[in-house]
């Protein structure tokens, strides 16, 4: 486990965001009283332009004291002009969006040095390798093979083929592949892991290529957003019940993210993007005590044309952060006893060819968004998988899944 650098990169981002926050209020006029590195006893202080730096003993996370963005705010002057709550809607709406913006802007810098100094990047829905004894061993699916639909149905992308495998333990696919300029028809039946999802046992193929400076912005933000739907898609499917919390939750994906940022830097700092990334999405959604949340009062107030009072809003806030917080320690505490329970029972490999739960996809969003490399937690194979340099890969952008192929395996 390599949970130390792990914790220190969330630290350094969440740092990070608040430090977008304060720097788009101080471009504003607004007065930043305080901001704080880390937590604890002050280590070290120093004043400038008003504003006091502090270090905390524990350097891990951040926090930003905007001048009048708490209403109750002792000797707080509703006409003092470097008060966040005296300024316009849009000023407000663009100091809370600073702070996803900030991490946002981080990962596309690390995704842009990333491709620029080379990377490995998918062949689109093309089979990497392939467990012995697997399903798709079994059909006789070939390393180079394209998959291209699924019963009929022709695939866009290899998150979609998951998804579709996933969904289906136990039953009986027909599968659309291209070997060469040859179509073929094979036949699979997904077999259920240990949470019940199918897999086949095949992974993504990926080769390895230094992209220009132009491509490799294009590549960064289509890697971004791709990170982003995955990241809604997840939402959207807890929303509706097709997957539960605890896959998802914040032991699970610090697990797999601390055994990924084991794999060397490159695979360190895909980590840090997919945190990153989640992160800015996370304070996005419009829940109270998030910046989401605080927008969506403030997008209130414009259209209504009516301040929202002070307290109400202060209650939903305080509110809305105890449920949060009970959500978290709740989805933790379910995945800790899930851990226990798997711990008391020897002995789980009556499908000893199945693959293990793949991580979190390209968005596996804490949130992350989820956590995206190569590792030796591979998600079917179980062993790392070694890029196929002879494969030709195309010039478009991989629409973000450059760099997080190998964890999207059935």
């Amino acid at each position: 486990m390599h949970y130390l650098p792990l914790l220190l990169a969330l630290g350094l981002l969440v740092a990070l965001h608040e430090l977008g926050h304060l720097v788009a209020a101080r471009l504003f006029g607004i007065r930043v009283t305080r901001y704080t590195l880390g937590f604890g006893p002050a280590v070290f202080t120093w004043r400038l332009r008003g504003t006091d730096y502090v270090l905390g003993a524990v350097p891990l996370g951040g926090s930003a004291r905007i001048h009048g963005m708490n209403p109750h705010e002792l000797g707080l002057d509703p006409s003092d002009p470097t008060s966040f709550s005296a300024q316009r809607p849009w000023k407000r709406m663009l100091v809370l969006l600073a702070g996803p913006l900030a991490n946002w802007l981080f990962a596309l810098g690390i995704l842009f040095a990333l491709y620029t100094s080379g990377t490995h990047v998918v062949v689109p829905l093309t089979v990497g390798t392939i467990t012995p004894g697997s399903e798709a061993a079994r059909a006789q699916i070939l390393p180079g093979d394209r998959i291209v639909a699924v019963d009929g149905k022709p695939l866009e992308s290899w998150a979609e083929f998951v998804e579709l495998i996933a969904q289906s333990p136990g039953r009986e696919l027909k599968l659309g592949v291209e070997r060469g300029s040859e179509p073929r028809e094979v036949t699979v039946r997904p077999r259920p892991d240990e949470r019940g999802e199918g897999r086949i046992g095949v992974s993504q193929q990926y080769v390895y290529r230094v992209h220009g400076p132009g491509q490799a912005l294009l590549q960064a933000l289509a890697h971004s957003g791709n990170l982003v739907t995955e990241g809604t898609k997840m939402l959207g499917r807890m929303l509706q019940g097709r997957q539960g919390l605890v896959p998802t939750n914040p032991v699970g994906v610090v697990k797999q993210s601390s055994d990924a940022a084991g794999s060397g830097l490159g695979a360190f700092l895909r980590v840090v993007v997919s945190l990153s990334v989640a992160l800015a999405f996370f304070h996005l959604l419009p829940l109270p005590s998030l910046d989401g949340g605080r927008m969506l009062f403030v997008l209130v107030e414009t259209v209504s044309r009516r301040k929202v009072p002070a307290r109400v809003e202060t209650f939903v806030h305080a509110v809305g952060f105890l449920a949060l917080l009970a959500v978290v320690l709740t989805v933790a505490f379910a995945d800790l006893r899930q851990h226990l329970r798997r711990a008391d029972t020897p002995g789980q490999d009556a499908n000893a060819n199945v693959s293990p739960a793949p991580p979190m996809q390209d968005g596996g969003v804490p949130l992350h968004s989820t956590t995206p490399h190569p590792t030796a937690t591979a998600p079917d194979a179980g062993t790392p998988k070694q890029p196929t340099a002879a494969t030709p890969v195309p010039n478009t952008p991989d629409g973000g899944q450059a760099l997080m192929a190998d964890e999207l395996g059935p």
